[in-house]
């Protein structure tokens, strides 16, 4: 397989590669974020209060901190010298998570001009919304970066994997680019 082949490597075709599942980073962190987003909503859509909804929404996200930084810092620059992949659209995805974020926390921001108006228990049709739509943007955002990403991790060698793995990006990019 030719290495633009491997790094266009179909979903369906993943569990066939003889790296698979070794060297699938990712996937089952954000398969939890999909369900999280998903229990989310439903919380939202049936009335619960949007007080717990905000405070488990608020911790999701800043767990989801760490695994984007991650992404960032190390994943994507690697990914980008090693194959000469561009991951500017994966963190844009992250800039439109970030905005979805924002639109989630404003709606759960009591109104101001009547808060005794608002039941404990009603639906919140703003926080049902923004929800809807940082779900979509998160699920557009993951299926984009695993197609990205998880075509380029299987076309590594498990040995290069594994360093990838264990060294810093600092001494990745040291070792794909020797300096005389």
């Amino acid at each position: 397989m030719s290495t633009a082949a491997a790094l266009t490597l179909p979903r369906a075709e993943w569990p066939a590669h003889p790296h698979y599942p070794a060297q699938v980073l990712l996937v089952r962190s954000h398969e939890s974020f999909r369900y999280v987003s998903r229990w989310l909503l439903a919380r939202a859509e049936a009335g619960e209060p949007t007080g717990p909804i905000e405070r488990t929404f608020r911790d999701w996200k800043s767990a989801m901190r760490g695994h984007e930084a991650y992404e960032e810092h190390k994943l994507y620059p690697y990914l980008e010298a090693r194959w000469g992949l561009s991951c500017a659209p994966l963190q844009a995805g992250h800039h439109a998570l970030s905005a979805a974020e924002a639109q989630v926390l404003a709606a759960c921001e009591p109104d101001a001009a009547a808060p005794e108006a608002q039941p404990a228990a009603s639906v919140n049709p703003a926080l049902v919304a923004a929800l809807r739509h940082h779900d979509a943007v998160l699920h557009a955002h993951l299926d984009a970066e695993e197609a990205v990403v998880i075509p380029a991790l299987l076309a590594l060698s498990p040995a290069e994997f594994a360093t990838y793995c264990r060294r810093s990006l600092r001494t990745l990019l040291a070792q794909l680019d020797p300096q005389p």
